[in-house]
């Protein structure tokens, strides 16, 4: 059978990256970039195969999907969050997302434009001039009082720390699990073929915590006739419909409180320290809020003229994209670019390594907002922070929204100022997060019709 090329003997250590995450990142980007769209090593007792291409991404998440499965990285995933849309296989998938689909369809999400600008205003009125925040901790409270007023209809901003705290917990055990959890998998799979429904085995104090946080609100919520989340959970929407029992509720909430407020957090602070780092961009970015919004909140009628806004974000997502990479399993030996994959390998893709690739996109790992206006367009699936296929993110419409009207409502008032040039590398995790906190000074911006009034005041 051929094998893609790829490192051999030694050069794989690098994989672990000298005990530094960012030196994992340079593994495999160089690999990537050596051994062209498909590659692979030896990690361990097991071949990992590199799919660095946009047209054979397209093949495993679209043209061959129903051919290939989850990884393991879904089945730690799953110790956390339980039997949920983003760790099911099909058809299970598909009809949990049956279920979940309506919270998500374009007249919902144009509902969530409002909360998603007033929660953004709340938090910018908090705010005070000088005053030294860490960005990171900052989207993360206001990404979850987002979530929790839009999704499920109540008020998360008391439980941001909580939730951080177990994150940053289940981050540092992960750190160790997921490199080791290829050796433990077959045991883990036995567990969970005779306790299916059975306490997690990894973070059980964990997941106590995050319903100890949830449960009263499933329980003020119940019999609720809104299309959000939570309702669309709690109620049967016809009579072929089975009614979820209150693990499988909870299990759904925890994700998406999870993967609903983490993901554009780590999205929001590194598009403010691109845009600290990059001030011609900041610039053109404040000049357009001014221009589009004056002295009010955006109105979900703004977001197609805050065009540049909406740029920002999607270059902060191709360099930083949330999720590092994730894999796939084939179901069956099948043929990708005249290479067997062999049944249940592990193919990995990265939005992080295709998203800077030079091949589609010139000067990758330069912040470019003005790319997209300019530059040829690249393939589909050269871009896909997202994932793709059928088991593509739920919330891209939300993500993609409450990125621009939460970027918009603060630089509206605000300014961030780094407060020290130390450089800032991805720290390890399921997301990609900085591997430090970012710093950074507020500095409160006048509005245009101040401005104006001003001007006119100094006038002879």
């Amino acid at each position: 059978m051929l094998i893609p090329p790829g490192p051999r003997g030694r050069e794989v250590r690098g994989f672990f990256g000298g005990g530094s995450f960012a030196g994992t990142l340079d593994f495999l980007d160089k690999t990537a970039r050596r051994f062209g769209p498909i590659s692979s090593f030896r990690l361990l007792h097991k071949r990992i195969y590199l799919v660095d291409d946009a047209d054979l991404i397209k093949e495993i998440l679209v043209t061959q999907q129903h051919n290939f499965e989850r990884d393991s990285g879904a089945k730690l995933l799953r110790e956390l969050v339980g039997d949920a849309l983003i760790t099911r296989e099909e058809p299970d998938h598909r009809e949990r997302r049956r279920v979940l689909q309506p919270a998500f369809h374009r007249e919902q999400i144009a509902s969530y434009a409002q909360i998603m600008s007033t929660e953004s205003g709340r938090f910018a009125r908090e705010w005070r001039p000088g005053e030294i925040v860490d960005v990171r901790k900052e989207m993360r409270r206001l990404t979850l009082a987002i979530v929790g007023s839009s999704l499920f209809g109540a008020d998360f901003r008391e439980s941001a720390d909580g939730v951080a705290d177990v994150l940053q917990r289940v981050t540092k055990r992960s750190r160790w699990l997921a490199p080791s959890f290829a050796l433990i998998e077959p045991a883990v799979n036995f567990y969970r073929r005779v306790f299916p429904r059975g306490p997690s085995l990894f973070f059980q104090a964990e997941r106590k915590e995050l319903e100890a946080i949830i449960m009263p609100i499933v329980e003020r919520r119940r019999g609720a006739g809104t299309k959000d989340i939570l309702s669309l959970l709690l109620n049967e929407h016809d009579e072929t419909d089975k009614p979820l029992n209150q693990q499988e509720v909870q299990n759904e909430i925890v994700t998406f409180v999870l993967a609903g407020h983490e993901t554009t957090a780590s999205a929001l602070t590194w598009t403010w320290l691109l845009l600290a780092n990059h001030p011609q961009a900041a610039a053109r970015l404040h000049a357009e809020v001014d221009s589009v919004l004056g002295d009010r909140e955006p109105t979900l009628e703004d977001v197609s003229a805050l065009a540049y806004t909406s740029l920002v974000f999607q270059e902060a997502m191709r360099l930083y994209p949330p999720a590092l990479a994730f894999a796939r399993r084939p179901k069956v030996p099948l043929q990708l670019a005249g290479y067997t994959i062999p049944r249940q390998a592990s193919v990995f893709l990265s939005p992080y390594i295709t998203q800077r690739n030079p091949k589609y996109f010139q000067q990758p790992d330069e912040f470019r907002p003005e790319r997209w206006e300019t530059d040829p367009a690249p393939p589909k699936f050269a871009y896909f922070p997202f994932g793709g296929g059928a088991k593509m993110c739920i919330g891209e419409p939300f993500a993609k929204l409450e990125g621009v009207l939460v970027l918009a409502t603060l630089a509206r008032q605000w300014e961030l100022e780094r407060v020290e040039d130390d450089p800032v590398h991805p720290g390890p995790g399921w997301l990609l997060n900085p591997n430090r906190p970012i710093c950074m000074r507020l500095k409160q911006r006048v509005a245009p019709s101040h401005k104006r009034i001003n001007h006119l005041a100094n006038l002879p």
